[in-house]
């Protein structure tokens, strides 16, 4: 084995210490395998995305919380090993009663719970995912019903309506508050353009995935569907072009300096067409969302206030108008 094929081999051997581990869990009936790896699209930086199926005869939060611990424990192991590894497992969490009636309803279900974030993102994370034991029979049915659902017309209208509401919402936000308080009215306007983002995907029938490559991933979509115009509108009014990416990254903290280096790295060894600069981008655009709320972590790389906010504005306005 190469060592540049090494990542697999770990991500594999992680996924099976992850499954073993938290399937002892008392109260868990099952897990699903979600995200890129439960899709068969791993890369050298994938989390482990782990959605947990709790028992109706026990408690859900007391099963939960010695998740949680084992969890940990396994992140801490790993960190200690040699190599840190992300494992998302806990809040995209579903009992077998609630899995047994969705089967049953069919896709009405996944229309009726779609506002709840558990039920909205969940569908999204697990699609394509699968059972993580192969005889857990219900784990299996409820991975076919998100296959299945998914992308159901009913509700993908569903994602779309509220995608678009957030996108309306932020715009008005960011609009009433864009004098008094710029750096809220710049996070807003990037929330809106990113929502208005989601609209176009859902009606083209796709989905992202993975959040450190999904910039790039959105230009390549567009370009497929013959939007790539639209899409760096967008990506500009979200502070997410390449074209500013290099002088932000140079301002970057050295953390996030050396992830735009390792993630990189990591996507030409897997054969990604990517430029540095799209890559920076996507880490930036990424990090800069999670971060921008925290006074400690700004800087001039999360470029806020958008120092063209009031055209910024203008602009959203003109292309949500346009398209939803």
């Amino acid at each position: 084995m190469k060592p540049t094929d090494r990542w697999k081999q770990l991500l594999d051997e992680r996924l099976q210490e992850a499954v073993t581990v938290l399937g002892q869990t008392p109260g868990l009936h099952g897990l699903i395998v979600a995200g890129s790896v439960g899709r068969g699209e791993p890369w050298p930086m994938s989390d482990i995305d782990l959605l947990p199926i709790y028992d109706d005869a026990t408690d859900p939060e007391e099963s939960a919380a010695q998740l949680d611990q084992r969890r940990a424990a396994l992140v801490d192991w790993w960190t200690g090993s040699g190599r840190a590894q992300a494992l998302d497992i806990g809040r995209l969490a579903f009992t077998t009663t609630e899995i047994r009636d969705a089967i049953t309803a069919g896709p009405d279900h996944a229309v009726s719970r779609i506002t709840e974030p558990r039920w909205f993102h969940g569908i999204d994370k697990a699609y394509g995912g699968y059972a993580a034991d192969p005889q857990d029979e219900l784990g299996h049915g409820f991975a076919e019903w998100i296959r299945t659902v998914r992308f159901h017309p009913a509700v993908v209208a569903a994602r779309i309506n509220i995608w678009q509401q957030q996108a309306t919402q932020a715009l008005a936000e960011a609009t009433r508050t864009h004098t008094d308080d710029p750096a809220n009215a710049t996070h807003q306007l990037r929330v809106s353009a990113r929502a208005l983002r989601m609209v176009l995907l859902e009606r083209w029938g796709e989905r992202l995935g993975s959040l450190g490559r999904e910039w790039t991933r959105f230009e390549r979509m567009a370009e497929h569907h013959g939007q790539q115009a639209l899409a760096a509108r967008i990506a500009v009014l979200a502070s997410a072009d390449p074209a500013s990416a290099e002088q932000r990254a140079r301002s970057a903290p050295a953390w996030l300096q050396e992830r735009i280096d390792l993630s990189y790295t990591a996507r030409i060894a897997v054969g990604e067409d990517v430029s540095w600069a799209q890559n920076a981008r996507d880490q930036i655009a990424a990090f800069t969302d999670l971060v921008s709320r925290r006074p400690h972590f700004r800087g001039p790389w999360i470029a806020t206030p958008d120092p063209a906010l009031n055209a910024h504005l203008a602009e959203l306005r003109e292309v949500i108008t346009q398209h939803c």
